[in-house]
């Protein structure tokens, strides 16, 4: 065990669940009800960052190809022209 390893998915859930019974909630059923709950509670507790679904969409980027996958489309472009 790598005690420097983020938490496992069983931990935060067992945490989350401790976290439900010390405020007299009900754990989530769904996903709907889990972004609800915490949507509440962010605006209880005075979050400052706007949610997630009021924020602009970042833009995608594109990672860059490698040589080596240049090449490699490069080798099939030839071989596709070599045949028509």
């Amino acid at each position: 065990m790598n005690p420097e390893a983020p938490p496992t998915v069983r931990q935060v859930y067992a945490i989350a669940g401790i976290l439900c019974q010390l405020c007299d909630e009900e754990f989530p059923k769904d996903r709907a009800a889990a972004s609800e709950l915490i949507e509440r509670y962010r605006r209880e507790l005075g979050h400052p960052n706007p949610r997630l679904e009021d924020m602009p969409r970042a833009p995608r980027t594109r990672r860059a190809v490698s040589p080596k996958t240049e090449r490699i489309r490069e080798f099939h472009r030839r071989l596709d022209s070599e045949d028509t």
